[in-house]
């Protein structure tokens, strides 16, 4: 029998954001114990996905669960059954929560959860926002909000509930912002003054709110209560993060000093790299109420300055224009950059310069997002900023005592003599340094024993790392792994990149668009510059050709490739691991991730040895990993693995013998093809080097 809703499951509803309860028409059900209501709306939260028995267990009682935890598990799926399922003829199946494949899912349809309507609304939203029809996307939104409880999942405890809980708070509070933008631009700024200054205290960090209660303000003739707002966020982030508002809140700070207004365009300019609109019309900088200077973007006062014969070397590459998102992942960087989230030593105290390093797969905007960074702190680093790309044009690996020369030569001079030794040039670009505030970004890094060599002994400087890997050997280093874009960050860079006319006149194509390129930002470049440079073509046009079984060909243009990148870095694995990744990569259980149970008998080898190769490759970013023992392929790393089978010879084991055909669980997708291997000897002293 198949799983297809029937009238039984739309007969149900539920809720998860507030207390979890359930209806069957107007009879409320009785849900059970605490870990029973929590399994259930685990099961909601997957909206009909199959989630396997371990994955439930991990989600309900973390890594230590209880002798009997999978038996008590479907003890709960008995007693559900018997509130959720409707009698039906003898004989019959669960119709609602239905097995599969040693997996459990909840079959109602969307509307059936309030969590779906919420999305549903936020989703009509977007494209009446985008179609140019702010109050239908305004009342679309107030609708959404209306759904909400206090707080989603109340009542509810486990790892699994309490990631989903702040997930479903952030979304909240993003849908939340955007009716407030919408009520400002629609001149009901004086009605939400009250709740934006309630957020803005409960989010005192998010330049988002406070550029909103700003703007408010100042078109409700407030002006010294906007500086005010702009004055406690400029303190607070300096005391977290050391760096001064962005662009949006610095120029209607810099129009109200100067007396032309602070307004601007409600929404412009709070996103990456995007310019800001109604910037003020000072010729200079202006007088701030303090008699000070009115602040810009990205400047601070720093320490000391060098002395005249120390070079400023400003070896930073351009600031992308249209650099979106990231929000989180900037501010972790910026603030471990300037220490500010440890605090700033007493004098005299010992104080390491930081190391961030940010890693995260090919394609996925790891130095964008670096240099992005480096230009926003380069205020607080007055003596100058050194970048170096530790990866030749040829794909080598540049030495550290080449980078040495260059820095040294760029911090005294062209004619600076420089010593031949490695350890000599250490020595000396510490002591030049030893002194000085200077930032160091290091690109495409591959060993961490290179970055020890180029670490500054200065108290004062900091190193910004990138790197596929997630190098282990760097004592005491900060560290940001950089998944893949959201779609609502994908669809605000999509409009910076080909204009946010034509995102609206597609909104429905350029969400598919995104959806197909995997939020990857590499892949979403590439087509962006393919219908920048053909302003003709409709975006569905290329959509059609993404859907087609040559994704990877069609995300091609000019010197990029998304297949020629995968190629370079998959060429870098040592050879064990490429075979490896190539297998484990075609293996899917029902949730669309794999664990060690199902990658031993794909390889092999004992699970132990299978979940330390897979954790191998979560540290090259060739897989990701959520919880423990769960990992997962980005989609185009899976069409990858499937070209390596159809373009490479398969491999051979065991002598001459051929390897079996591919471990395929349960519910994995066989029509990927391709062959898994059973190691050799020599294959395994190869993997346990």
């Amino acid at each position: 029998m198949g799983h297809d809703m029937d009238t039984d499951a739309i007969t149900l509803r539920f809720t998860l954001l507030g207390r979890l309860r359930a209806w069957r028409g107007s009879r409320e059900l009785e849900l059970g114990s605490r870990q029973q209501r929590t399994l259930l709306a685990l099961l909601l939260l997957r909206e009909g996905r199959p989630a396997p028995v371990d994955a439930l267990v991990a989600d309900i009682w973390g890594d230590r669960p209880p002798a009997r935890a999978v038996g008590s598990l479907r003890t709960y799926v008995s007693r559900l059954r018997k509130e959720i399922e409707a009698p039906g003829p003898a004989g019959d199946g669960p119709r609602v929560l239905v097995s599969e494949h040693g997996a459990y899912a909840l079959r109602v349809p969307p509307e059936a959860v309030d969590l779906g309507l919420f999305r549903r609304q936020v989703a009509a939203a977007d494209l009446a926002r985008a179609a140019g029809r702010p109050e239908e996307a305004r009342e679309s939104l107030r609708t959404a909000l209306a759904l909400w409880g206090d707080e989603p999942l109340t009542e509810l405890g486990g790892p699994g509930v309490e990631a989903e809980r702040n997930r479903l708070a952030g979304q909240r509070l993003a849908a939340l912002e955007t009716r407030l933008t919408l009520d400002v631009e629609l001149g009901h700024h004086i009605t939400v003054l009250a709740e934006l200054r309630e957020l803005t205290e409960r989010h005192p960090l998010r330049e988002r709110l406070g550029a909103l209660l700003m703007r408010a303000y100042v078109l409700s003739g407030q002006d010294a209560e906007a500086l005010a707002v702009h004055e406690r966020t400029r303190r607070l982030l300096a005391a977290e993060f050391g760096i001064d508002p962005g662009r949006e809140m610095a120029a209607m700070a810099e129009g109200i000093a100067c007396g032309t207004g602070g307004t601007g365009s409600p929404g412009a300019g709070v996103t990456g790299g995007a310019a800001t609109a109604g910037a003020s019309a000072c010729a200079g900088p202006c007088e701030a109420p303090d008699g000070g200077t009115a602040v810009g973007t990205g400047t601070r006062t720093g320490p000391r300055p060098a002395p005249d014969d120390f070079l400023r070397p400003a070896q930073l590459p351009r600031d992308l224009a249209d650099f979106t998102g990231r929000d989180e992942a900037l501010a972790q960087v910026i603030g471990a950059l300037t220490g500010a989230r440890a605090g700033l030593p007493a004098p005299g105290a010992a104080r390491a310069a930081p190391v961030v390093v940010v890693s995260g797969s090919t394609g996925v905007g790891k130095s964008a997002l670096a240099v992005h960074a480096a230009h926003r702190v380069r205020g607080h680093f007055p003596d100058g900023q050194l970048h170096a790309d530790l990866r030749a044009p040829d794909g080598t690996a540049v030495r550290p005592t080449s980078v040495l020369e260059s820095f040294l030569r760029a911090l005294g001079g062209a004619g600076r003599p420089v010593p031949e030794q490695q350890a000599d040039r250490v020595a000396l670009y510490r002591s030049d340094l030893a002194e000085r505030r200077v930032l160091v970004v290091l690109d495409n890094v591959e060993d961490p024993a290179a970055v020890d060599a180029l670490v500054p002994g200065g108290p004062g400087c900091s190193v910004l790392v990138t790197s596929t890997t997630r190098p282990s050997g760097l004592a005491g280093a900060h560290h940001t792994h950089l998944g893949v874009l959201s779609p609502a960050e994908a669809l605000s860079w999509l409009e910076t990149a080909i204009g946010a006319d034509r995102v609206a006149s597609e909104p429905q194509a350029c969400s598919e668009l995104v959806d197909l390129c995997g939020g990857l930002p590499l892949a979403l470049r590439i087509v962006a510059m393919r219908l920048a440079t053909r302003p003709a073509w409709a975006v569905a046009s290329v959509v059609g050709a993404l859907r087609g079984r040559h994704r990877l060909t069609v995300l091609g243009i000019a010197d990029l490739s998304v297949r020629e990148a995968f190629r370079r870095e998959y060429g870098r694995l040592p050879a064990p691991l490429r075979s490896v990744f190539a297998r484990v990569a075609l293996l899917r259980e029902p949730d669309g991730r794999f664990g060690p149970t199902a990658v031993a008998p794909a390889l092999g080898v004992p699970a132990d040895e299978a979940r330390a190769l897979c954790e191998e490759l979560v540290d090259r970013s060739w897989l990701e990993s959520a919880r423990p023992g769960r990992y997962q392929v980005h989609g185009l790393l899976r069409e990858f693995a499937v070209s390596i089978h159809r373009d490479e010879p398969a491999p051979r084991a065991d002598g001459d013998r051929p390897v079996a055909m591919l471990f395929a669980p349960d519910g994995a997708d066989t029509r990927l093809g391709g062959r898994s291997f059973r190691p050799s000897h020599g294959l395994r002293e190869g993997l346990a080097s």
